[in-house]
């Protein structure tokens, strides 16, 4: 596994909370890790069709080059992390962030006062 180290100055100068900004970044690379696995299954899903419902007997133990082929591209492509990384450093995407809504008081003096009696 690789690992590439990231500038977490440069992180900071976009936005002022670096939490929030990994946070962001680590949402982009599951959603981009999810869109590939999504793929990967639909390219893959005829020959787990066909090793679930077989043919012939020997459909049923026969290994597919092209299903490994692949298994094999999907597995050499750059990490979803490293790619969501490089597309924030290139402006490809940015996030907000949704404002809470503040929590108003459970009661005034006056509704106090109303129940009381």
């Amino acid at each position: 596994m690789s690992v590439k180290p990231v500038d977490l100055n440069k992180l900071r100068s976009t936005h002022a909370n670096l939490y929030e900004t990994v946070v962001a970044i680590s949402k982009k690379a599951k959603k981009i890790h999810d869109e590939e696995r999504a793929m990967l299954e639909e390219r893959l899903l005829p020959y787990k069709e066909m090793i679930r419902n077989p043919s012939s007997e020997s459909e049923s133990d026969k290994i597919f080059p092209e299903q490994i082929a692949i298994s094999m591209e999907f597995e050499s492509r750059e990490k979803a992390s490293h790619r969501a990384v490089a597309e924030y450093f290139e402006h490809r995407y940015d996030y907000t962030l949704e404002k809470t809504a503040e929590k108003k008081s459970a009661q005034t003096e006056e509704e106090d006062e109303a129940d009381g009696d």
